[in-house]
C-alpha cells in the first residue's frame, strides 16, 4: 500500500506525543508499505530534531514538501480549496492528528480528532473566538466527508456524535498510547533531581499551565486541605505558565512549587517518587498523565468530568474540578490510599504506541479492501 500522512501535526508538543509516537510505529511495523509525509512546515521545530530524523530516514518513507508556502496551505485548508494534487499511486489518506479533507482526492480518507475544545471556547490562543466559530463551521463541512473519523476517547466519540449528529461518518475510539520511556524496566531513585523537587514528600502534576488545566482551583483546594492537615505533602507544579496565567506564579509558596517541564527521565523519576497525581482539568480529550502516573505505579486523584473517567478506568478517586471542598476531601483521602502498584501498572501497560498503530492499520486495512 502507498499511504499518505500529513504531518505538520507532528509538530505539537505535549498534544503530538501520541501522534508522532503511533505514527513511528505504524511506518516500522509496515515496511512493506510505503508512506508519503507531506510537510508545509519549515523548518522542524529544533527540540524535536531526534524523532524528526529518524522517521524522515525511514527506508519506506518519502518525504513530499507543498510547493506553497505553509500560511497559503493553512488557509486553502480553511476555505475547503484543493492545496495538494496527492501521487496518483496513494491509496489512502491519513492525517493521524488533526480532521483535514482532501476534495480531490477520491480514495479513503481517516482522520484523527482529540476533543471539541476550540468550539467549546476552551481555546486560549489569540483569535480563540474566530477559530470557535470556524472550527465548528469547517468540521461541519468537513466530518461527513471522511471515510472514518478516529477519535481518542468514547467522550470524543460522544461529543462529536452531539455537536453533529447530522454526520454519518464512523466514528471509530482509539485511546492514545504513552512513551515507551514510561515502561522502562529500570529502577527510579532521586538521584540526579534532589536539587529540584522538594525534600518533603510532593503531590505533582505536569502539563501546561492554561486556564482548562484549572491550576486555580486546584490552590485553592490544598490549600483548604493543608488548613486541617498541616502536614499534608507538598504540591509540585511541573510546567511553563501560559502569558495570561501568570497572576498565578503569585502562588507558589507556602508548600506550593513549580519548576519548568522536565527531561523524560527527570519526569519520570519525579513522578515515581511522589504521593500521587491531581489532576483538576474542567476538560480533557484524554489526559495522558492520568495513565503516565499509573504507568509508575502512582495514584491519582482527578476530575469527574470529561474523558477522565473512562481514562482512569475505575483506579482513581474522583471529584468535581469546581467544587473546591471536593477537590479537597479528595487530595485528603489521596494522601491516605493505600498503594495499588502492581494492579495499575499493568492497567497502565495497554496503553501503547503499538497497539494504536495496530489499530489504525486494521481500519487503513478494511478501508483499502472495500475501496
Amino acid at each position: 500500500m502507498n499511504i499518505a500522512i500529513s504531518a505538520n501535526c507532528f509538530s505539537s508538543f505535549t498534544s503530538g506525543f501520541p501522534v508522532r509516537g503511533m505514527t513511528m510505529e505504524l511506518i516500522k511495523e509496515h515496511p512493506e508499505d510505503k508512506f508519503q509525509l507531506y510537510y508545509s512546515r519549515r523548518p522542524f521545530p529544533s527540540r524535536l530534531k531526534t524523532f524528526y530524523d529518524e522517521i524522515n530516514n525511514l527506508p519506506n518513507v518519502e518525504i513530499k514538501f507543498f510547493r506553497a508556502p505553509h500560511k497559503s496551505v493553512m488557509l486553502k485548508q480553511m476555505l475547503g480549496l484543493n492545496y495538494v494534487k496527492l501521487d496518483c499511486d496513494v491509496d489512502l489518506f491519513l492525517n493521524p492528528g488533526h480532521i483535514e479533507y482532501i476534495p480531490n482526492f477520491n480514495g479513503p480518507q481517516i482522520c484523527s480528532l482529540a476533543d471539541l475544545s476550540t468550539i467549546k471556547g476552551l481555546s486560549t490562543g489569540k483569535y480563540a473566538t474566530f477559530f470557535k466559530y470556524w472550527t465548528r463551521h469547517s468540521l461541519n463541512r468537513q466530518l461527513p466527508q471522511l471515510s472514518t473519523i478516529v477519535a481518542i476517547s468514547e467522550f470524543t466519540k460522544n461529543d462529536i456524535a452531539n455537536f453533529f449528529p447530522q454526520v454519518k461518518t464512523p466514528i471509530e475510539i482509539i485511546h492514545n498510547g504513552i512513551n515507551p520511556f514510561w515502561f522502562n524496566a529500570d529502577e527510579v531513585s532521586d538521584s540526579g533531581v534532589d536539587q529540584i523537587i522538594p525534600r518533603r514528600p510532593y503531590f505533582v502534576w505536569w502539563g501546561l499551565i492554561s486556564r482548562r488545566k484549572n491550576i486555580d482551583n486546584l490552590i485553592k483546594a490544598y490549600r483548604n486541605a493543608r488548613i486541617s492537615h498541616p502536614g499534608l505533602p507538598d504540591l509540585l507544579l511541573i510546567g511553563n505558565v501560559e502569558e495570561y496565567m501568570t497572576h498565578i506564579k503569585s502562588e507558589f509558596h507556602d508548600g506550593i512549587y513549580n519548576i519548568p517541564f522536565q527531561e523524560d527521565n527527570v519526569l519520570r523519576t519525579i513522578i515515581a517518587n511522589s504521593k500521587g497525581l491531581i489532576f483538576p482539568s474542567l476538560y480533557e480529550g484524554f489526559g495522558l498523565p492520568v495513565i503516565e502516573a499509573f504507568s509508575q505505579g502512582v495514584n491519582v486523584a482527578c476530575s469527574n468530568v470529561t474523558s477522565l473517567p473512562e481514562v482512569a478506568g475505575g483506579y482513581a478517586i474522583l471529584f468535581s474540578p469546581t467544587d473546591i471542598n471536593d477537590m479537597s476531601d479528595a487530595i485528603l483521602k489521596l494522601d491516605q490510599k493505600p498503594s495499588q502498584k502492581d494492579v495499575v501498572m499493568n492497567y497502565a501497560s495497554g496503553f501503547t504506541y503499538k497497539r494504536a498503530a495496530m489499530q489504525y492499520y486494521n481500519i487503513i486495512k478494511k478501508l483499502i479492501k472495500k475501496s
